[in-house]
């Protein structure tokens, strides 16, 4: 078990989708993906608990995370569904650190769990703002679309929308053919 969610790690992050190259294309589009910039963390001050719930290739495997974000940084834990820690994250805006577990592949790249999150989270203007040449960023409706000299990357559906953190939602990566489902258990407001 461990094991398969390591392999679920590897795939499941959006843009790098952690891409190696026996597992998955590699193309100029796939090297676009992963150097897509990093946005600055973002506030509110608050702590998130998810249950993410990947599908790819005939596999499923459920992740807990646990996110602290603010002005000054992002901090992730990944927990199997036994309550085994997988990683721990960091970022400061900057840099990039990260704490895993030896079960994780050393091709795992944080930056990649925190594109994911930004793409799901962060406003539509900031995202846009950073985008390189060739990628374009939608929103309409209850959708957020990515898209890469016009072709359909990424679509995430808001199917539980909420202004302040949505609840419930669906990543579907066109390009490496996964699936997210990102379900919020539980929000709370840190103090500053």
């Amino acid at each position: 078990m461990p094991r398969r969610l390591a392999y679920w790690l590897l795939l499941a992050s959006f843009s790098a989708n952690f891409a190696s190259c026996s597992l998955l294309p590699t193309t100029d589009h796939s090297e676009a993906i992963v150097n897509l910039p990093l946005a600055q963390p973002r506030g509110p001050s608050r702590r998130v608990v998810q249950q993410i719930k990947a599908i790819w290739q005939g596999h499923e495997e459920i992740l807990m995370c646990v996110l602290e974000l603010d002005n000054q940084h992002i901090a992730m834990a990944g927990l199997s569904t036994d309550g085994v820690g997988l990683f721990n994250l960091h970022y400061d805006g900057k840099t990039v650190k990260l704490d895993k577990s030896p079960l994780l592949p050393e091709s795992v790249s944080p930056e990649l769990v925190i594109k994911d999150l930004q793409l799901v989270y962060w406003p539509l203007a900031e995202l846009q703002k950073i985008l390189p040449k060739h990628w374009r960023l939608v929103e309409a409706g209850n959708h957020r679309q990515l898209y890469f000299d016009n072709e359909l990357a990424v679509d995430v559906a808001y199917l539980q929308p909420d202004a302040l953190w949505p609840k419930t939602i669906s990543l579907n990566n066109h390009r490496f053919h996964y699936q997210l489902h990102i379900k919020t258990i539980s929000y709370e407001s840190l103090p500053e």
